[in-house]
């Protein structure tokens, strides 16, 4: 199969990005990415003029671009732009002269396509059905409500972060009380005349570069392992008004620097995050969970799936491309299948099917693959995909939770270790369920040896698990009991596990 590399470039308000992604068949991945903080839109607003020194920024950021673009032997390029260029007086010059440092053509997006697009690229890095979605760039804001897996609604609103900066504060800087209150009152009476808001939402999505600010400075001060990435990190609503006090009206160089902030952010976040708040609010949902997939993946998608449609879940995807990737010849149904069945009998119900599928599924997969073709799977290069590799369809608390369990299932038997860091982000609830799957993995680890590589039939009771031969049934009047163990699943309660065989005729 041949190697094809897409570039793709976002030309927003404050920043412009570029992202090389490889396909091959039906497998893809990040190649690069860069930024340029070009910030177009500086000065131009109220007039919506881009001021000359904008667009020389942005000349020589795309020069840059194409220079990289050319380095990389890209196949090919897709370019947009968004709210800055599409809301400029002067946008045909603008665009003459960028499309000429770029070498390729510019495509100016309208505020549904973005947002259609935004919504596109998340959909893709979530199995989403029914919720809000909102894409906050520097110079308009767009919401999308998601509902039976489409979007019904798509708004552009003037909720830039770049575009209130500059028109409610004299100094972005150093905004005065009065200033604030009014920016304040501004974006609750422009979300709550937006008629988006009539529904609780029971999921809310956050994409952009004011939801990466506000996700890397909540994961900073929790000092969470998977920071910078911010793909999947959720934030409780009720945290979000402690947030915003802990990052103010203004941020110092100081505080940017503590917080992580980017330079280029630092004036322009608190009023993002202004309206990220009020979004949390009127929403009513009881989360807020971030993407790292928005508009440049949505346009990556639109290109991929050209010749191909997705028929099962994102995280179903992903596990298919790992196999791929760094699996060899053999069946990893057999591991798979027993964990899942043992699993799904011990689970207390309040998990539910949907997350027990995906956590038993990545395990079983993850144990089996010699990961990064390495001769057996190996705790740092398994800990190094689960922070680092992109994984859509499976969120950070369940890839902890997934790296744990592997992680203690080969450390159980050895000598007591200090408990490892990673436990302290997970939950009282979440370390119950740790140590059932952990205890889980090793009983189906042994059964599917013991029976040479194949599935076993399992049966479970209150209390009881019995362990068939591959194929056989409990009715079966030549099944031989081997054996009876009592082992400690973690369940409150030791279990037993039978394991048969069949008598010999």
């Amino acid at each position: 199969m041949s190697l094809e590399k897409i570039a793709l470039i976002d030309i927003g308000s404050n920043s412009m990005r570029l992202e090389i992604v490889a396909v091959r068949g039906d497998d893809f991945w990040t190649v690069a990415r860069y930024k340029s903080s070009a910030r177009i839109a500086a000065g131009m607003y109220p007039s919506l003029e881009i001021l000359p020194e904008a667009i020389e920024r942005a000349e020589r950021g795309l020069k840059d671009f194409a220079g990289r673009i050319a380095f990389h032997r890209t196949d090919v390029v897709r370019c947009v732009a968004t709210s800055a260029i599409r809301d400029a007086k002067n946008r045909e010059m603008v665009l003459r002269r960028l499309t000429s440092s770029l070498g390729s053509s510019i495509e100016v997006l309208e505020g549904e396509r973005e947002g259609w697009y935004s919504f596109h690229g998340v959909k893709n890095g979530f199995d989403l059905r029914d919720g809000l979605i909102f894409d906050i760039g520097g110079g308009s804001a767009e919401i999308i409500d998601v509902e039976d897996d489409l979007p019904r609604r798509i708004l552009t609103l003037p909720l830039g972060a770049v575009r209130l900066s500059e028109s409610f504060f004299s100094n972005r800087a150093r905004p005065t009380a009065a200033e604030w209150k009014r920016l304040e009152r501004y974006i609750a009476e422009t979300l709550e005349n937006s008629g988006m808001f009539n529904r609780p939402y029971p999921t809310l999505t956050g994409v952009g570069g004011t939801a990466r600010g506000l996700a890397r400075i909540s994961q900073k001060l929790r000092k969470f392992p998977f920071f910078p990435d911010i793909h999947h990190y959720e934030v409780l609503s009720r945290e979000i008004p402690h947030l915003s006090k802990k990052i103010g009206k203004h941020l110092s160089s100081e505080q940017s620097r503590v917080l992580g902030v980017a330079p280029d952010r630092a004036d322009i976040l608190p009023a993002g995050i202004a309206v990220i708040a009020a979004i949390v609010r009127l929403s009513r949902a009881p989360s807020l969970t971030f993407s790292h997939y928005g508009l440049r993946q949505g346009l990556f998608m639109e290109y991929f799936r050209q010749n191909q449609e997705a028929d099962e879940p994102i995280f179903a995807e992903t596990l298919h491309r790992l196999s791929r990737r760094y699996g060899r010849p053999r069946d990893l149904r057999p591991l798979k299948d027993t964990y899942s069945t043992i699993v799904a009998g011990l689970l207390p119900p309040s998990v539910g099917p949907q997350r027990t599928r995906i956590l038993t599924h990545t395990i079983g997969t993850l144990d089996h693959l010699p990961i990064l073709h390495t001769a057996i799977p190996n705790q740092r290069a398994l800990w190094d995909l689960l922070l680092h590799g992109e994984l859509p369809g499976i969120s950070q608390k369940d890839r902890l939770l997934i790296g744990l369990v592997l992680c203690q299932a080969d450390d159980r038997g050895r000598s007591k270790k200090k408990p490892h860091p990673y436990l302290r982000h997970l939950s009282k609830s979440d370390q119950k369920i740790l140590s059932i799957m952990t205890s889980a993995l090793m009983l189906a680890r042994k059964a599917v040896i013991l029976h040479a590589g194949e599935s076993p039939t399992i049966s479970i009771r209150p209390a009881l698990i019995r362990i068939l031969p591959p194929g056989s049934d409990e009715s079966l009047p030549d099944l031989r009991l081997e054996k009876t163990e009592s082992l400690d699943m973690s369940t409150g309660t030791p279990v037993s596990v039978q394991w048969f065989t069949l008598a010999a005729d």
